[in-house]
C-alpha cells in the first residue's frame, strides 16, 4: 500500500512539473496583449525650454533580429522595433518639434533599411515636423538609404558614405568538399530550388537570376534617392552610385549630402528649417535636446519578436539558431569588402 501510495505521488509530481513546463511555454503565446506601464524612458541632454528635438541612434548593421552577444546567450530588441516604437513615443509628444537621425551605420538589410526609411518618412509627414541625419564615423549604403526620409543631411568632416548599390554574399566550397569525399545529396522540387548553394556550381542562367533581383533592388535604392536629393540629375546620379564610397568633402561637392559640421550643426539647421514650428513662448530658442532608452519591459511591436521566446529557450538551441542565423542568404544594402 506505502509503494502504491508513493507511486501515486511520484506520478502527480510528474505531471505537475510537466504541466508547469507546458504553462511556460504556452505563457510565450499571450504575449499578444498590449504591453503595461511606460517602456521609453525620456533622457535630456541639453537645453531648457518647453520644445524638444529628439535624436534617434541608428548605430551598427541595420537588421531586423534581436541583437545578442559572440555567444548567443543575451538578446536585445531588434534596430527596426526600436525605432518604430521611439517614432510611436515622439507621435504622441507635442513638445517635439524636430527629429535628428545619428547615423553610424555601414548599412544592412535591404528591407529592415527600407522599413526604416518608410516609418520615418510617415512620422515626418504626420506629424509635421523637419527630419535632421547627422552622419557619424559611417553612413553607408542602406545607412544613407535611411537618411534619404531627412530632409537635409549632415556630415562630420570624416565621414565616409555613399556605397550606393546591392550585395549578395555568396561563396562555393563543391571543388573543396569533393578532395575530401563530401558529396551534395539535396533532393529539389525545381532545378533553380537550391541557387547559390555554396554545394553546387552556379549556371550561367542561374547568375542572370539573382544579378536581375540585384539589379532590381538597386534601381529602387537609386529611386529613393533620385526622390529625395532631386537637384541631383538622374544621369550623373547614376553614375555617381556605382558602390563607390565617398569622404564628407567629396560628398557635399557631389551633393549627396548638404552640409558638412557636427552635432551643433545639426540642431542649428533643423531649428532654421520652415517646418519647425517653435513655441511661441520660447525665449531664447533654447530646445531641449532629447533622447530615449528602454525600460526593463521589452519592446512588443509588429517589428519584434518577444525577448521570452529567447530566454525560454536552451542555451544549446540558442546557440544553434545564432549559428543558422549567420548562414542567412541575404540581399543587403551594405557596404562590406
Amino acid at each position: 500500500m506505502l509503494f502504491k501510495k508513493k507511486l501515486i505521488i511520484s506520478f502527480l509530481l510528474i505531471q505537475l512539473i510537466l504541466l508547469s513546463n507546458c504553462f511556460s511555454f504556452n505563457s510565450v503565446k499571450l504575449l499578444d496583449l498590449p504591453p503595461k506601464g511606460i517602456e521609453l524612458t525620456e533622457h535630456l541632454i541639453s537645453g531648457t525650454e518647453r520644445d524638444k528635438i529628439l535624436i534617434i541612434s541608428i548605430d551598427g548593421v541595420i537588421s531586423d533580429h534581436g541583437s545578442s552577444d559572440g555567444f548567443g546567450f543575451s538578446s536585445k530588441e531588434s534596430m527596426v522595433a526600436r525605432i518604430k516604437e521611439e517614432l510611436s513615443k515622439a507621435s504622441l509628444d507635442s513638445d517635439v518639434k524636430g527629429l535628428i537621425l545619428k547615423i553610424n551605420s555601414p548599412g544592412g538589410g535591404v528591407t529592415p533599411s527600407d522599413i526604416i526609411y518608410k516609418e520615418i518618412k510617415s512620422f515626418k509627414e504626420t506629424k509635421r515636423i523637419p527630419v535632421v541625419a547627422l552622419f557619424m564615423d559611417t553612413a553607408a549604403s542602406g545607412g544613407y538609404y535611411v537618411a534619404m526620409s531627412a530632409d537635409k543631411i549632415v556630415a562630420h568632416p570624416t565621414t565616409v558614405t555613399g556605397s550606393i548599390g546591392v550585395v549578395i554574399a555568396g561563396i562555393n566550397i563543391r571543388k573543396g568538399l569533393e578532395k575530401i569525399g563530401v558529396e551534395d545529396q539535396s533532393i529539389v522540387s525545381g532545378e533553380n530550388k537550391t541557387i547559390l548553394s555554396p554545394l553546387q556550381e552556379m549556371r550561367p542562367d542561374q547568375k542572370e537570376i539573382i544579378q536581375s533581383i540585384v539589379n532590381d533592388m538597386y534601381e529602387r535604392f537609386l529611386g529613393i534617392v533620385s526622390e529625395n536629393r532631386s537637384h541631383i540629375p538622374k544621369e550623373k546620379l547614376r553614375k555617381l552610385a556605382d558602390g563607390r564610397i565617398y569622404t564628407a568633402s567629396q560628398a557635399e561637392k557631389e551633393k549627396l549630402i548638404d552640409k558638412i559640421g557636427y552635432s551643433r550643426d545639426a540642431i542649428d539647421l533643423i531649428k532654421s528649417l520652415p517646418s519647425y514650428n517653435r513655441n511661441p513662448a520660447s525665449i531664447n530658442n533654447d530646445p531641449k535636446i532629447i533622447t530615449y532608452s528602454l525600460n526593463k519591459k521589452p519592446i512588443k511591436n509588429i517589428y519584434q519578436i518577444d525577448e521570452k521566446v529567447i530566454q525560454e529557450k536552451s542555451a544549446l538551441q540558442m546557440i544553434l539558431n545564432h549559428l543558422d542565423r549567420d548562414r542567412e542568404t541575404l540581399f543587403m544594402y551594405l557596404w562590406t569588402y
